[in-house]
């Protein structure tokens, strides 16, 4: 099996984990794991936009604004997944019981505006796939926008109270 395959294997593997524990108790492990398949995720999103961005010269000036539009969205999601991310990091490192209790109330918070972030960013990309014609470049704008919900429906659990 090539290492191509491998990777990706392994990371579903974590999602699948992280996905089965209970959504209120991040521990070490649950950040972990979320770190991963956040960082699959983030990847994705980052690829595509790179692909998306390559292509402005073949586009006509509708489509340029709407994959402008697509590649912002992506960015602005990224960057609060970086937020958790941070956060998921600074979990793992945290040994005290009280300021375990607190990073895990931060990382709930920090998930919501993430959420929220990205419901308004899959609006405004779904928005813009109406006006993105060639197909090559709509592949890559769905691929964002996929990567985006799968961010979002990994994460949102993370936010619900204890």
């Amino acid at each position: 099996m090539s290492h191509k395959m491998i990777a990706p294997m392994l990371l579903l593997a974590a999602l699948g984990l992280a996905s089965a524990t209970a959504a209120h108790s991040q521990s070490v492990s649950d950040a972990n794991n979320t770190m991963l398949a956040m960082d699959m995720r983030m990847r994705a999103i980052n690829a595509a936009r790179k692909n998306l961005q390559q292509r402005y010269p073949h586009q006509t000036d509708r489509e340029t604004d709407a994959v402008r539009d697509v590649t912002d969205a992506g960015t602005d999601v990224v960057t609060a997944a970086v937020k958790v991310f941070t956060v998921a990091f600074m979990l793992t490192g945290v040994k005290c019981p009280e300021d375990l209790r607190f990073t895990q109330k931060q990382f709930r918070s920090v998930v919501g505006l993430f959420v929220t972030t990205a419901d308004t960013e899959l609006s405004r990309v779904n928005e813009n796939l109406h006006n993105v014609t060639t197909s090559a470049t709509l592949a890559e704008a769905v691929k964002i926008r996929d990567a985006m919900v799968e961010l979002r429906d990994f994460l949102k659990p993370f936010a619900a109270e204890a």
